[in-house]
């Protein structure tokens, strides 16, 4: 018991980090057992198909608001955290930086308001903007870089139950979709300005328009993390695309309940990583990473065949028979949370912080050419389904981690 309370006191700010972190982790369980069987039912498969299909496409766009900042400013503050000059500097210049990513998506998607498909619900997609707004104003690389990770719980809590209030009273029949992406919305708007408030008054932070070296030195660090967002939104969203310009939107909405398991669970491992990453950037320890990896990887096994056990049941009882679909997609799919726990953990917590920022560059391309490749063969030979689209995600996710892993042992890093 001794040793057990020295453990925790070595780690403490580790261990506060992960319980703040794993409570809205569990608030992010709960919510989605509330909200989206209703949410199925009053909208229709195909209406809740469409506001998914938005935000994949929207998804692409809030890539480029953070263009790589959430890794690259997490990783300047943590290192400079203490030198208050040095922090206004950066600070500044990642929302300067952002601002004008904004702008310029927003003008982006003007232009895509030509294809008839998105001209369609233009307001669908403007309202589902906020997930870029949400992207340029909510500070979660500030506060992952002074490992303060309660703020982040806090106010995502905050904004889930803003959802969670308002969906109920609002949606009520098909015709009121647009209420999804408003609630949505206006819970990340406020959320992000009381972040902002605290990083200004709690921790002293002030806006200082920086040099325009210094403001092009950060926006060049985090241009060269954007090919990893960039490749990793391919991967994850594209699937959605693909699904409802082919498939049909009730076949998204499909999809979409069994990817929404996924990223619960990948979610919740990827704290872990969140939580080490400042640390580690700090402190290199290799042996302790080392353990917790081989601990953590073991517990998503059991996640993974615990899920699939009680996921038949847990669908009779919130929605339809017609969902009980979704559960071979889940066990294709499921796989997917761990292989992505490995692999964030051995990229951006272990290679990145020894700055081999490139080899991770040049590893989530190949993941992405190894996805592509696949759904080209998939398609060309006629049996592209959404289980093919799930498979050929699955199989860059786990070819991901093992090139990962490769690095890591010819650099000596575990």
């Amino acid at each position: 018991m001794e040793s057990i309370r020295e453990y925790i006191k070595r780690y403490r700010v580790l261990v506060d980090n992960f319980g703040y972190l794993s409570l809205l982790q569990l608030c992010n369980l709960v919510i989605p057992l509330i909200t989206y069987p209703y949410l199925v039912h009053v909208l229709g498969e195909e209406t809740y198909g469409t506001v998914v299909y938005a935000q994949a496409i929207v998804a692409y766009l809030a890539i480029f608001v953070n263009w790589g900042f959430n890794i690259s400013a997490t990783k300047s503050i943590s290192i400079h955290r203490d030198n208050p000059a040095k922090v206004d500097r950066i600070f500044s210049s990642v929302y300067i930086a952002k601002t004008f990513f904004l702008l310029l998506v927003f003008g982006v998607l003007w232009l895509m308001f030509l294809i008839p498909n998105i001209g369609r619900y233009k307001l669908l997609y403007l309202l589902s903007m906020w997930m870029c707004i949400y992207e340029w104003l909510f500070p979660v690389w500030f506060f992952q870089g002074v490992e303060r990770m309660k703020y982040i719980a806090i106010f995502s809590f905050v904004g889930r139950l803003i959802f969670i209030a308002f969906i109920f009273f609002l949606v009520k029949t098909t015709d009121d979709y647009l209420w999804v992406p408003v609630i949505n919305g206006v819970g990340a708007i406020i959320t992000s300005l009381a972040a902002i408030y605290i990083v200004v008054h709690k921790f002293s932070v002030s806006f200082r328009w920086p040099s325009w070296r210094a403001l092009f030195f950060y926006t060049k660090e985090s241009t060269k993390l954007l090919m990893t967002s960039i490749t990793g939104i391919v991967k994850d969203r594209t699937n959605t695309i693909i699904i409802g310009s082919v498939l049909g939107m009730s076949e998204v909405t499909y999809y979409d309940f069994v990817d929404k398991i996924v990223n619960i669970l990948s979610t919740l491992f990827y704290t872990i990583g969140n939580v080490l990453f400042p640390y580690y950037n700090r402190n290199k320890n290799q042996v302790f990473i080392r353990k917790l990896l081989f601990i953590t990887s073991g517990i998503g096994v059991l996640i993974y065949f615990g899920v699939g056990a009680f996921l038949k049941p847990f669908i009779l009882l919130f929605f339809s028979a017609d969902m009980v679909a979704a559960i071979p997609i889940y066990w294709i799919m499921g796989p997917l949370f761990l292989a992505r726990h490995v692999s964030y953990y051995l990229g951006t917590v272990v290679l990145i912080s020894h700055n081999h920022v490139k080899e991770v560059i040049v590893n989530m391309f190949y993941s992405m050419l190894v996805y592509l490749v696949a759904v080209a063969l998939f398609w060309s030979s006629d049996c592209l389904n959404i289980y093919t689209l799930a498979l050929s995600l699955v199989v860059s996710v786990v070819f991901e981690a093992w090139q990962r892993a490769v690095y890591c042992r010819k650099f000596y890093l575990l």
